[in-house]
């Protein structure tokens, strides 16, 4: 029988936090998710930073909708339990779909000094290890500290300003990769 007790690890990169999150997603919400994910229109116009080559694929979540949708309004509140001390505000919230031959390259959601979160999200219902599709978080000299598997459901909490780049499906994987980011704004201290 699956473990379904929630999990939080708690790992600093560079001093900035990040937090692998499992089994905190009801799972019928993660039902819902991933069916969602499977039916919205795509476009390839993302890039991880600029001047590098090759578009991600991306349905963008339309800024109306991030603060009523009750999913992400959950994310937004396992953002404040994590950071209580600090106060948020909606920055963007979209889907990335990556398949095999896709290229993602090493960046940060923030400015290095900023400290403004990103709640990724994976959004597959299955995801095998031979798959690959693994996001990689490194320290500020560009060494991979932390490597997460994109499990079904689980939820990476991290300052937008640690470096990382997703991997994409590797060559024995014929399904896409789901990934939901939410990206919020850090507004500094709550008020006491």
């Amino acid at each position: 029988m699956p473990d379904t007790e929630p999990k939080i690890r708690k790992s600093l990169i560079s001093g900035r936090e990040i937090f692998v999150c499992d089994n905190v997603i009801d799972p019928m919400m993660v039902k819902q998710v991933a069916t969602l994910a499977r039916t919205l229109h795509y476009l390839r116009k993302e890039k991880s930073r600029p001047g590098v080559p090759g578009l991600a694929a991306v349905a963008e979540i339309p800024a109306e909708r991030i603060a009523v949708d009750p999913f992400l309004c959950s994310l937004k509140q396992a953002v404040e339990r994590l950071f209580p001390d600090e106060r948020f505000s909606d920055q963007r919230a979209y889907v990335n779909c990556s398949v095999y031959g896709d290229s993602y390259y090493l960046h940060r959601d923030a400015a290095a000094h900023d400290q403004h979160v990103t709640a990724l999200y994976y959004a597959n219902l299955e995801w095998q290890p031979d798959w690959g599709g693994e996001t990689i978080y490194y320290n500020d000299d560009e060494d991979a500290e932390l490597a997460v598997t994109p499990r079904p459901g689980r939820l990476v909490i991290a300052r937008g300003a640690v470096l990382h780049r997703g991997n994409v499906p590797s060559r024995q994987c014929y399904e896409e990769r789901y990934t939901l980011a939410y990206k919020l704004n850090s507004l500094g201290a709550a008020p006491a």
